[in-house]
């Protein structure tokens, strides 16, 4: 099955969150940059994600995580790629 980089989902939010807990990553503030947060999918299944943090114009990536199984495959840097290239939110 191949699996899709996108903007999460609302109902997406629920597994991202075990998928942080499971890599040992934080999500304390997670719910504050919905916008940016960008998650890989097989099927329905989130097996990725990655957030951006945006302060002013400036941008910290954060708690890339991808699913054990699926690591050292590049999954990682397709989360990445879309980030570096994400225009910044105007607030």
């Amino acid at each position: 099955m191949s699996i899709r980089v996108g903007s999460m989902r609302r109902k997406d939010l629920p597994e991202i969150l075990v998928l942080l807990e499971e890599c040992g990553l934080p999500s304390d503030e997670l719910e504050e940059h919905l916008a940016t947060v960008l998650a890989a999918q097989e099927g329905e299944r989130v097996v990725g994600s990655a957030t951006l943090e945006i302060y002013g114009t400036s941008a910290l990536l954060r708690s890339v995580a991808v699913q054990e199984g699926l690591r050292d495959k590049g999954l990682g840097q397709r989360l990445i790629r879309p980030a570096q290239g994400k225009p910044l939110p105007t607030r």
